[in-house]
């Protein structure tokens, strides 16, 4: 009976031991100073130098890591017989033996913030380093391609809110590809690329290029009293301003102006955000894409500076998620935009351009159109079919049978010439019963069978309006040149000649 107590306790003693030693105190790493702490709570970091210790109790080797953005010129200090491996990655980190031993890691800080730090084995680590990597990588790519393509786009359409555009998504891709730490890969020993004074520039360019490109956008200068739209302008400028200012090499203003671009930064948001939603109820298009955008931007802003615990994944990237959303929305947004004003510019010209009684073009629109084919026709070859087109005795039914009547047949004339004619040619009224047809053909053959076929029409009509048959025909002129010209008021004078012509020897018989 003894001997079977004595077996219990010490199958009980093993496994009380086996417990401790397999505890997260003897498989963990701990922070003994400055302040007594876990890996898991987030490290106050101090300005100037920062000695941080450590004490390890480690079954196997792991990794610890931690980012760039406030330690930098980071060193490890062990004092014993232990070897600790500094890994390349974009991030700092250290392939910590196993054992039991302290350290030390030395790091200058040029602004009091807060720093995770993470322990993780080799494989989870390497394997979460090169997702993070690829991740920041393909953003950088989307950014720098998105930036040459809106940069071309707005160059072809000369409009100032695609190079604000081009900015922003240019200052945001540098941004968060510093920040994340890419370039320590390729460039480990340039310290001045991940400090926090060429990041603040960064951050700064970021935030008044996006509210330049918006308030152009909107047109909210427009919209918007004089006050509300300075707030947005002035706060993207201070922002810029206070980046600017905390890359300048005096410490105290690094504080000063770091907490005050946050500050501004917010303001400047919740101002374009406002200002989005008016110009939404306004109508103004693209409004709504560019106020979920904006949304979406507000709420990751949330996660990433006010709520940095309630998830690592969210915290990390929840930002560059939010700007890769942005863009798209926003580049949507400028795309309608431009439909819109393209629409808007199309059917100025056509207003400008069209006839304002008849289906065809005015003498101004034709004149253009025209001149631009004689330019095809120069460069292309082919030949020029120019119709020169005149009502006879029209001055007769206006007086028979009234203005209106009148007005009446030029547009069933011109609805005939629309219809006798191919899709490419134009058509247009110079005046009076005057009209004209331009066609660009790829041999004379074509360009007779066209002739013939616009005269035949024209001979010998009866139209009907109001009930009444009234007989109409017309006179035409035509042109078949074969040699680029420049003039086109000398080949309408031609034109007009041979016109003249048939209608006298129409008289004569």
């Amino acid at each position: 009976m003894k001997q079977g107590i004595g077996r219990y306790k010490l199958v009980f003693i093993s496994v009380l031991l086996m417990m401790l030693f397999s505890s997260p105190g003897y498989a963990d790493c701990q922070i003994i100073a400055p302040q007594a702490q876990t890996l898991q709570q987030p490290l106050d970091i101090s300005l100037g130098l920062n000695d941080i210790q450590f004490k390890c109790r480690l079954a196997e080797a792991r990794v610890l890591s931690f980012p760039l953005d406030a330690l930098q010129k980071p060193s490890v200090y062990t004092g014993q017989d232990v070897i600790i491996t500094p890994l390349a990655s974009a991030r700092a980190a250290y392939l910590l033996p196993e054992g039991v031993y302290q350290f030390t890691l030395t790091a200058e800080s040029d602004h009091i913030s807060k720093v995770s730090m993470s322990l993780r084995d080799l494989g989870t680590f390497q394997r979460d380093n090169n997702l993070h990597i690829l991740t920041i990588s393909a953003f950088g790519g989307f950014c720098i391609a998105l930036c040459i393509y809106v940069g071309i786009l707005g160059r072809s359409l000369r409009n100032a809110g695609f190079y604000a555009y081009s900015g922003y998504i240019l200052s945001a891709g540098f941004f968060f590809v510093l920040q994340e730490g890419i370039l320590r890969i390729v460039f480990p020993a340039v310290h001045w690329l991940h400090s926090h004074q060429i990041k603040a520039i960064f951050a700064g360019a970021t935030v008044y290029t996006a509210l330049r490109f918006i308030t152009l956008l909107l047109d909210l200068r427009l919209i918007l009293k004089r006050w509300e739209y300075q707030i947005i302008l002035y706060s993207g400028i201070v922002v810029l301003g206070l980046g600017v200012i905390a890359a300048l090499p005096i410490a105290p203003l690094h504080a000063i102006a770091n907490q005050l671009m946050g500050l501004v930064t917010l303001i400047g948001m919740v101002a374009v955000t406002l200002a989005t939603a008016y110009a939404l109820l306004r109508k103004i298009h693209g409004a709504g894409w560019v106020l979920i955008a904006l949304l979406v931007l507000l709420s990751a802003m949330v996660f990433r500076v006010y709520l940095p615990d309630v998830n690592e994944f969210l915290h990390r990237y929840a930002l560059i998620v939010a700007v890769t959303v942005e863009a798209l929305l926003l580049a949507i947004a400028a795309s309608e935009r431009v439909k819109r004003l393209q629409s808007d510019k199309m059917q100025a010209y056509l207003a400008a351009s069209s006839d304002p009684l008849c289906p065809v073009l005015n003498r101004r629109g034709w004149e253009e159109s025209a001149q631009k084919m004689m330019t095809r026709h120069s460069k292309e070859g082919g030949v020029l079919l120019l119709l020169f087109i005149d009502l006879d005795d029209f001055k007769q039914i206006n007086d028979t049978y009234g203005h209106r009547v009148g007005d009446q047949a030029l547009v069933i004339l011109a609805k005939i010439l629309n219809s006798q004619s191919r899709a490419q040619d134009i058509v247009g009224r110079l005046g009076g019963d005057e009209f004209v047809v331009m066609s660009h053909c790829h041999s004379r053959n074509v360009a007779e069978r066209v002739k013939q076929r616009i005269a035949k029409r024209l001979e010998d009509l009866s139209i009907k309006i109001d009930e009444q048959h009234i007989p109409l025909s017309a006179s035409v002129g035509a042109q078949i040149i074969d040699t680029p010209h420049s003039d086109l008021s000398l080949l309408l004078h031609a034109a007009d000649m041979l016109m003249y012509e048939q209608k006298h020897a129409a008289v004569s018989l």
